[in-house]
């Protein structure tokens, strides 16, 4: 029965080649190769009988061998066991065994086939002179280098040479040599052969183990596909007494559903209850693994169903089910299989483990996310309800693949539907909305969180501020505080107002703090140090002092009627306070301050007033005023040139020159005219009078020579400028998920655009950005903003998914050379703020602008007169003996102040 039993597999020889009774025919290099390949005819030699070695070259070569293996000297001592061998002659046991070692662990096919050739050379010769160890490594070597032919070769030669060697030495090593190769039938060639070598000669060494005997199983079920032949491995088995598992009963599982053996797979599930197997995953997975493979898709479903109770598949079975069912496009049963699942499945089931859940995430996980949601529109339609376990895989999903908005609208449908979402699901898809800069997305799922009672909202209120800052929307962070801070869910302080004037105060948008700091008061939280210093330092880099003036007023109210209560007088907001109020010569609140940190003692940098009192009252007696001159400062501050380049209204050098519109964007520093927005500062390379142009560069903005990471660009929505029709914007390295791609929204030209995008990828300086020369374009886009390029005007790289930007200006005298471009910003400004009073204040020499709190019209002249109308004696605010007397009433003012600080 036995031989019977083993006898399907057909028998061929080990070699077609005859064999050559010597130690060089077990190299031939077929045995290693995917393909064999003739072997070249020996050359013809006169026949001559070999030299016999004498015992002194004997002892020579021995000695060599030992002292080649010590050195590791692997040819040398190749050469002296060649030549040992050749002459029939065999080295000690010691020295044949460590020269096979030695090359079965160098891990190269060369000395594997020199280990290999040795083995089968010593079994057929010399058996005695192997150990078991030896053979052990050897097969180790191969199982690491993957060679599954001189594997089995070598193991038919044991058996064939009744060189028998424990099945333990060897059997898991071909098993998993097998499963690499997936080569099955050799192995079971060899299995066969083995167990009735065991079962004839009744050696219980020679008996393979469980793990051999499943092995050969699963090749008869999954490979052969064959009932018969795995029946007999069965039959083997009990022959030879090895008790089957739970896997050995899912072999034969996956087998009879295949084969739709229903009878059979009855009579398998109560032989295992025999054996007292409680647990049959491995069988109800085999078997659902079965009937995929077979298509029949009912028996799958009845199967899933069959297990509810108590669910017995993992992620990959699920997978099987997956696939199984949409190849037949049968989204249809896979939704009613939901259905019907969660009827029967227990209320203490838990979520990851329903079947709606192991479904969908499968959908998921295999890349399927639009199938996914097609099986719950497919539930919907079949009048089924759709539980948590089905929402909750989609929801990762589009978190993963940073869907915001549909997660949103999902969430939405989840809330509606009566089901609630957990703490951890909302947090984790508010994060992935803010690290998306989907800010609304973000609003949304706290609303629905807050509508839901969720009972901990702190975790994502704080994530939403966070990101605001990082991303620098204080006005998205006033409208989100407005809209929670009555929620008692959510602990709001003054810190989180702090940090919204502070953002707001940075940006340049004094009147947006202004509002928040009013909107604080009204809702009772109370300013404190911080809030103070954020508006004074804002208000200074305007040059509004007389705003500080009124925040020095309701300090020193706060300060003497609550004694510090909210505010911390120390000698940071003094100092502020000390410098703001100096430079905007408001002296009498300058000795409110000092009287103020006397009467609290607290400390005051005197040193630092000093320096500021000189530099603004002593500085004016000294410096000698001329008119010979235009590029002498005017008035201290304004001037007539920046650099090289002129100045002319409505622009100026600094504030109080030029027009009011044009001062908060537009200054002169260090001899350089730069250009403000809220996204940074930017460089005035050129001005364009006639055409109303000028010409600003970004110097992180990508140019052909040189390209990295950009920040972004933008226009205040109030600036008086725009940016001209003829610049055009690159974004450069943008991700395949980058909205600028959707195809709807139409945001790329992608005609003419795709010759700029080709240009620009030819330079050798977009490796800056981690691209090839020559990449790709897709990755390109000549921006076209939907929303116009006026006033308001954003370029958000980060919201756009994109590396770096660039803008060209014009392509030079070649169009077809990059390096010829000229890369920069354009801006138009607004050129009807001339009038009458202007040009007659220039045609008397001065300059053009404006002074006192409602910054109306002054003429800046260069005797340092302010003048209402122009420089020739009309309209004058002070001049001659008036002017000197109010400067001397300074200067003295400002001596007894110094003496006042100096004997504190």
């Amino acid at each position: 029965m036995l031989r019977r039993s083993l006898s399907f597999l057909p028998r061929r020889p080990f070699s077609s080649t005859p064999e050559i009774p010597s130690l060089y025919s077990f190299l031939q290099p077929s045995i290693f190769a995917l393909k064999k390949t003739p072997s070249p005819p020996p050359p013809a030699s006169p026949d001559q009988p070999p030299r016999a070695l004498t015992p002194d070259h004997i002892a020579t070569l021995e000695a060599n061998l030992h002292q080649s293996l010590l050195t590791s000297n692997t040819d040398e001592a190749w050469k002296s066991f060649k030549t040992l061998t050749s002459n029939t002659v065999f080295p000690s046991k010691s020295l044949t065994n460590s020269l096979i070692t030695h090359l079965s662990s160098l891990n190269d096919i060369h000395n594997l086939k020199r280990a290999f050739a040795s083995v089968v050379y010593l079994i057929e010769k010399k058996p005695q002179l192997l150990d078991f160890e030896t053979l052990g490594n050897l097969l180790s070597g191969m199982k690491c280098a993957n060679t599954a032919a001189p594997a089995f070769a070598l193991i038919k030669c044991m058996l064939k040479n009744r060189y028998f060697v424990p099945f333990g030495l060897w059997g898991s090593a071909l098993v998993e040599i097998s499963r690499k190769n997936g080569n099955f039938v050799a192995f079971l060639r060899v299995f066969e052969e083995n167990c009735r070598i065991s079962l004839d000669e009744k050696l219980d060494f020679m008996k393979p183990d469980l793990p051999a005997c499943n092995a050969a199983l699963e090749g008869c079920c999954r490979e052969l596909e064959s009932v018969s032949d795995a029946e007999n491995v069965v039959e083997t088995m009990s022959v030879l007494g090895i008790r089957p598992d739970e896997s050995s009963f899912g072999s034969l599982a996956y087998l009879y559903a295949l084969k739709g053996l229903g009878e059979k797979i009855i009579e398998l599930e109560g032989l295992m209850d025999g054996f007292g197997f409680s647990n049959k995953s491995a069988f109800f997975i085999n078997l659902v693994s079965g009937y995929i493979k077979s298509g029949n898709l009912e028996y799958v479903s009845a199967t899933i169903l069959h297990c509810c109770e108590d669910s017995k598949f993992g992620e990959e079975t699920y997978r099987e089910v997956v696939n199984g069912f949409l190849n037949n496009g049968s989204v249809k049963s896979l939704a009613t299989l939901i259905i019907e699942a969660q009827k029967l499945e227990p209320s203490s089931v838990l979520l990851d483990r329903s079947v709606g859940y192991g479904i969908v995430n499968a959908c998921v996980n295999l890349g399927l996310s639009d199938k996914a949601r097609s099986i719950l529109e497919e539930m919907d339609a079949q009048g089924g309800s759709v539980g948590l376990g089905v929402y909750v895989p989609i929801l990762k999903a589009y978190r993963k693949e940073h869907r915001t908005a549909e997660a949103t609208q999902l969430v939405m449908e989840i809330t509606n539907s009566g089901l609630q979402l957990d703490l951890e699901t909302y947090d984790s898809l508010i994060e992935a909305s803010m690290s998306s800069q989907d800010f609304q997305s973000a609003f949304s799922l706290f609303r629905d969180m807050r509508e839901a009672r969720v009972p901990d909202l702190k975790g994502s209120y704080l994530t939403i501020m966070t990101g605001l800052m990082e991303n620098h929307r204080p006005e998205l962070m006033a409208a989100f505080l407005d809209e929670v801070v009555e929620d008692p869910r959510i602990e709001v302080a003054t810190h989180d107002w702090n940090s919204i004037i502070h953002a707001f105060c940075k940006a340049g948008r004094l009147e947006d703090a202004r509002r928040t700091f009013r909107r604080m008061i009204f809702l009772q939280f109370e300013p404190n140090d911080q809030t103070y210093l954020s508006l004074i330092n804002g208000y200074v880099t305007i040059e509004k002092y007389f705003s500080v003036l009124m925040l020095w007023n309701e300090v020193k109210r706060k300060v003497s009627n609550d004694g510090q209560k909210g505010v911390k007088f120390d000698h940071n907001l003094v100092d502020a306070f000390l410098y703001a109020l100096v430079k905007g010569g408001f002296f009498d609140a300058v000795m409110q301050v000092v009287e103020k940190t006397q009467e609290m003692k607290i400390f005051v940098d005197k040193w630092s007033a000093w320096i500021f009192l000189n530099i603004l009252l002593l500085l004016p007696l000294v410096t000698p005023v001329s008119t010979a001159s235009h590029a002498i400062p005017i008035n201290g501050t304004c001037h007539d040139t920046c650099g090289t380049i002129p100045i002319k209204f409505p622009f100026g050098t600094g504030f109080g020159c030029g027009h009011p519109d044009f001062a908060r964007y537009i200054k002169c520093s260090s001899g350089t005219l730069q250009f403000s927005t809220g996204t940074g500062i930017y460089t005035i390379s050129s001005i364009d009078y006639p055409s109303s142009t000028i010409f600003v560069t970004d110097p992180l903005m990508s140019t052909c020579s040189s390209m990295q990471n950009s920040g972004s660009f933008s226009l205040d929505r109030a600036s008086p400028f725009t940016i001209t029709e003829d610049d055009i914007f690159v974004l450069l390295g943008c991700s395949t998920t980058s909205p600028v791609f959707d195809l709807d929204e139409e945001l790329c030209d992608t005609g003419s655009g795709s010759r700029i995008c080709r240009g620009l990828y030819s330079c050798k300086g977009v490796s800056g950005i981690g691209l090839p020369q020559n990449a790709p374009i897709s990755t390109c886009c000549v921006y076209e903003s939907p929303r116009g390029l006026g006033s308001g005007y954003a370029l958000d790289l980060p919201k756009l998914q994109c590396s770096s930007y660039t803008s060209i200006s014009g392509f030079g005298d070649d169009a077809g050379d990059p390096m010829q471009w000229k890369f920069g910003i354009s801006l138009q400004y607004n050129d009807s703020y001339s009038s009458d009073k202007c040009k007659d204040c220039e045609a008397s020499g001065g300059l053009c602008g404006f002074a006192g709190l409602d910054q109306s019209f002054a003429c800046i002249c260069r005797n340092g007169v302010n003048s209402s109308n122009n420089c020739l004696g009309r309209g004058f605010a002070w001049s001659g003996t008036v002017g000197l007397k109010i400067q001397m009433e300074m200067v003295l003012g400002g001596f007894w102040f110094l003496w006042m600080l100096l004997l504190l």
